[in-house]
């Protein structure tokens, strides 16, 4: 049976395109206010806590690669994503040796980790594993609702650089600590369904399942 759907007008369509792409770049600050209702607070390089925070993250990240290159390891990983997981997971083992309270927020999505200081203020970090360069025009952040930010606080992201040495085997070459406060971003329109949503009966048209 097929299930009659809602058309829109293709010249509606359009104008939706066009509109966004006509928009310019928006603040981070202003997007994750306006879809959360928190507030980024942006670092104050004269705050001893600030400096610390900053100083116990650059210094963790440090040794976490001079560790790993020192006995040769490397991450394996069939695509970046996984590479820069399996980073992620490392370095929060690095952070739990230090005063900070690291957490997975789990899932996918924008921020990927909660730390709590000691002063008990939360900080977002976002990490990002690079491999086309620093330089390169390729998307590598996105940001949909929102949904794990619940407290004002700090974000930062930081960036590893990695290179594949060989097949399916990445050397973490450095990092870039980022506060993103003052980011711009853009809006790239897209339209998706869900699983749910596309493996309807009314569209398969054939199937066969070894069970």
């Amino acid at each position: 049976m097929r299930v009659n759907f809602v058309s829109q007008n293709p010249d509606t369509i359009q104008k939706i395109i066009q509109n966004a792409k006509n928009i310019a770049p928006i603040s981070f600050c202003d997007i994750v206010k306006a879809t959360t209702g928190r507030s980024i607070i942006p670092l104050n390089f004269e705050s001893n806590e600030d400096q610390s925070l900053i100083k116990i993250l650059t210094d963790s990240a440090k040794d976490f690669i001079l560790s790993w290159d020192r006995r040769k390891q490397r991450f394996r990983g069939d695509r970046i994503n996984e590479v820069g997981r399996a980073i992620e997971d490392a370095f929060v083992q690095e952070l739990r040796k230090t005063t900070l309270k690291p957490e997975f927020l789990g899932k996918s999505g924008y921020p990927d980790i909660k730390i709590i200081d000691e002063k008990g203020r939360v900080t977002y970090l976002e990490s990002k594993a690079i491999s086309k360069g620093w330089d390169s025009g390729f998307r590598s952040f996105y940001y949909t609702d929102g949904k794990k930010i619940t407290y004002d606080a700090r974000h930062l992201l930081i960036a590893w650089n990695v290179t594949e040495e060989r097949d399916k085997y990445w050397r973490v070459l450095g990092f870039k600590l980022c506060e993103i406060s003052n980011l711009n971003t853009e809006i790239k329109i897209e339209f998706n369904s869900s699983n749910k949503e596309l493996y309807k009966d009314n569209l398969i048209i054939g199937r066969f399942d070894l069970s």
